[in-house]
């Protein structure tokens, strides 16, 4: 109600002062028993996505402890996501790295994608989360290192080209990789940045043997690598691997998905290969108005359909 009601009110005075008044309460409610909090938790949780100045001083009150139940866990990494800032991140990545170590797997991922998230949000402080995961990483746990390329490619997708130092490091964990999602970030990497990664052919060519075998998630981004690879390196290798690719999307898959974005590739491929690199840069979205969509499937396609057909593939 007091949330409510202090949209109506114009003087930013009394707009502070109440939310000074409303820290204590809400800190206190945490003491209570792990139901009650996990109640209080949730309602914090919409309170400091509205005003999160309520609480931002009280961060440290939402630290876990080795006795919190999985649930209130959760709720608290969420509340110190949302509170995190320039001046308080290193206390949050302390805190997190310290979750990362902890046994229950799922608090572990939450923990992980915690500092993915807090890189994306605060530019700043992006590098020190950066190497809190490339240390978490250095401990080789494989749900970790899995967990932790995930974000990475979340990370290299919000700063394009400024964190593609570790990118090596990233590679070393590859034949450890067995989640289908944990798959698909390292490939985009590899083809997102195969002009640097001068194996980039052959840590591509590692996944082809199990092509057919991998789920849609994994075959889609092995499918828009492969392109990329080739587009940025048009030599023999990767010529041959393109050729394998888009002959199992086309002809071994019964996705439909899979087939028709292979079904484009291989037309754009076999007309203007430049027009490609403009699909799999990082161009808006707004020039694909003027790409002559030639093949009989999406010829008619109105405007909005042909944007929503090629954004599948970004």
């Amino acid at each position: 109600i007091i949330l409510l009601q202090m949209e109506l009110i114009t003087s930013t005075d009394v707009v502070r002062n109440l939310c000074k008044k409303m820290a204590p309460p809400l800190v206190t409610l945490l003491s209570a028993e792990p139901e009650i909090q996990y109640v209080a938790l949730r309602n914090i949780n919409l309170i400091v996505q509205k005003r999160p100045t309520i609480l931002a001083h009280e961060i440290k009150v939402f630290f876990c402890k080795y006795n919190d139940p999985i649930y209130v866990k959760m709720e608290k990494l969420e509340i110190m996501i949302k509170l995190a800032s320039d001046r308080n991140i290193d206390q949050v990545l302390l805190e997190f790295k310290e979750y990362a170590t902890e046994v229950d797997v799922d608090f572990v991922r939450k923990a992980v994608r915690a500092i993915g998230r807090c890189a994306i949000k605060l530019e700043r402080a992006a590098e020190r989360c950066i190497s809190v995961l490339l240390e978490l990483i250095k401990i080789k746990v494989n749900y970790v290192v899995q967990e932790a390329i995930i974000v990475i490619k979340d990370i290299f997708r919000r700063y394009p080209n400024t964190y593609e130092s570790i990118i090596a490091t990233l590679c070393e964990s590859l034949d450890t990789l067995d989640e289908p999602e944990a798959k698909a970030s390292m490939i985009w990497i590899i083809g997102e940045y195969a002009e640097r990664i001068d194996n980039a052919d052959e840590l591509l060519e590692s996944f082809l043997d199990t092509f057919p075998e991998e789920p849609a998630l994994v075959q889609l981004q092995l499918l828009t690598a492969t392109v990329k690879l080739f587009l940025k390196k048009p030599t023999e290798g990767p010529q041959q691997m393109i050729q394998a690719v888009l002959n199992n999307a086309t002809v071994e898959t019964d996705n439909p998905d899979l087939r028709d974005r292979a079904y484009i590739y291989w037309r754009l491929l076999s007309t203007d290969p430049e027009v490609l690199k403009v699909y799999t840069s990082h161009l808006p979205i707004l020039c694909l108005s003027d790409i002559p969509m030639t093949t009989g499937y999406v010829c008619g396609f109105d405007r909005q359909q042909k944007m929503l057909f090629w954004q599948r593939s970004l």
